[in-house]
């Protein structure tokens, strides 16, 4: 009886598919997923949990959401947040680490947060950092660590909402009297904005909603348009048009990762990047896969609140929401034999009134504000501030290549690489969930006394630091099907672990 069983094998990749044919999935794609949520493309190979986040910079003083959040290499201990003062006008601080307290900034010029939305910065590095602060509703300002300046100009923007550093200038933009209208500052000089000085404005022909330094040239963003602002001084600075057909949807949608820049359009995420011939620009869909899901988003969601952050270290962005059911996303470059793709995966429980991320001498630090007040780290600990974290990984349903022969599933073997002790749900699923199929009972898969890496586990009494890191699990399973689909869940404050691949052991059965 032993010789007239098969195997299938599923390796863990593809990342979330909702856009493509229940038949072809399984078959040519077994080991994506029809659900993946807070599971990410591990740099190891499968799907890995994410890591939780923590509390780990208090309360901000003052009232309301967080309004925004920095990581600032080399002012003061490198985060700095904004939030509406309950009085005064002092509603910059920054993290005191060796107090474990904000400190508030003196802010120069009476800025008021009422009506403010969001405070975004913009770091460089003229001689010393600084970063650069854009709310809508007040003055640009810089801030140094030491001072907060308002950049003040008479011919300066009286409230841009947005910023870049290009070429040794600072562009404002985003003035709600002026939409259209693209300020650059002379040269090393941020509070200069006269032309004598080589400072400038130019119409760009549309609203702007964004604009992105990448490379040599500047992308000014709009709702349905993108331009390129190249050269380095106000005497040979060219505005080229690079599309009249999509543009920007979210203004902190964009990001830069993997030599790219990517953004929030009408057809999900996009990036813009250089092509062999100079001059040229591709733009392309990358979001394919979960097309249906920025469909949706597009369409329901308050795109003013989106943002967007990168995890340089996973080659991994995420997309998050302050709304309470607003399911984000995050998206992770996977190197196959065919070349970098994106998978895409959606995350749950974790709300973000803004975010950030950036390196404090060699960490990497990921930090996002919430409606409470209160800014988290990222990529630390098994919860989300001590709120279990719930995933769960579904394959397609896999036909071994004959989707009407019915298969008897003898056993599934489960291929998990374990931070710690590890307990998953994992549940067989047939035909579809058809009303008529008998689906077995949850099976436990555990990995208590697995091996840990060294650099992944927390060192206490249950650690163990040798044998084999990656365990096989196998489950006799029962039922038979057409089709057969496994999904793992867990809702826990376990260790991390990575599901790598999957074997199923199945006999032949008739064809009714």
């Amino acid at each position: 009886m032993a010789d007239n069983l098969a195997s299938f094998k599923v390796f863990c990749q593809g990342g979330l598919n909702t856009s493509r044919d229940a038949l072809s999935q399984g078959e040519t794609q077994p080991g994506s997923a029809i659900s993946l949520i807070n599971y990410e493309p591990a740099v190891t190979g499968g799907y890995r949990r994410i890591s939780g986040y923590s509390n780990d910079y208090g309360l901000v003083p003052g009232t309301g959401s967080v309004l925004g959040v920095a990581v600032a290499n080399g002012i003061k201990d490198g985060i700095i947040a904004a939030r509406k003062p309950t009085s005064g006008s002092n509603y910059l601080h920054y993290w005191n680490n060796s107090a474990s307290s904000w400190v508030a900034v003196t802010t120069s010029g009476s800025p008021t947060m009422t009506g403010v939305v969001k405070v975004r910065f913009r770091r460089y590095n003229w001689g010393s950092p600084k970063v650069v602060l854009t709310d809508g509703i007040n003055p640009a300002a810089t801030y140094n660590g030491t001072t907060y300046t308002q950049i003040t100009h008479a011919q300066a923007p009286a409230a841009p909402k947005y910023s870049s550093v290009f070429q040794n200038h600072i562009f404002l933009s985003g003035n709600s009297s002026e939409p259209t209208n693209l300020y650059f500052s002379a040269p090393y000089d941020e509070t200069s904005f006269g032309p004598e000085d080589g400072a400038g404005v130019i119409n760009v022909g549309y609203p702007i909603v964004a604009t992105k330094a990448f490379r040599d040239s500047l992308y000014i963003f709009g709702l349905n348009n993108i331009k390129k602002l190249t050269g380095d001084n106000i005497a040979n600075f060219v505005l080229e048009n690079v599309t009249d057909d999509l543009g920007c949807l979210a203004t902190d949608s964009i990001i830069e990762i993997g030599g790219d820049v990517f953004f929030l359009s009408q057809d999900g995420y996009r990036p813009i990047s250089g092509t062999n011939k100079i001059g040229d620009v591709n733009l392309e869909s990358i979001s394919r896969n979960v097309q249906s899901i920025f469909t949706e988003v597009v369409l329901k969601e308050d795109l003013d609140l989106l943002s967007a952050v990168v995890v340089r270290e996973k080659s991994q962005f995420r997309i998050l929401s302050p709304v309470g059911d607003f399911t984000g996303l995050l998206a992770g470059i996977r190197s196959t034999p065919q070349g970098n793709t994106f998978e895409f995966g959606q995350i749950v429980g974790l709300e973000a009134t803004c975010s950030d991320s950036g390196y404090i001498g060699q960490f990497e630090f990921v930090v996002h504000g919430d409606t409470n007040g209160k800014v988290h780290r990222q990529e630390t600990g098994n919860s989300f501030d001590g709120t279990p974290i719930i995933s769960v990984y579904q394959t397609p349903y896999i036909h071994m290549q004959d989707p009407e022969q019915r298969k008897i599933i003898h056993t599934i073997a489960t291929y998990l690489r374990s931070e710690g002790d590890n307990e998953l749900a994992m549940s067989v699923l047939y035909d579809y969930e058809d009303f008529s199929s008998l689906n077995p009972s949850n099976f436990t898969l555990g990995t208590t006394g697995a091996a840990s890496y060294y650099s992944e586990a927390v060192y206490n009494s249950t650690a163990i630091y040798s044998g084999n890191p990656a365990p096989v699990v196998r489950t006799n399973v029962s039922g038979s099907g057409r089709s057969v689909s496994v999904k793992y869940v867990t809702n826990d404050t376990n260790a991390s672990h990575s599901i790598q691949g999957l074997v199923v052991t199945f006999g032949v059965g008739d064809r009714i």
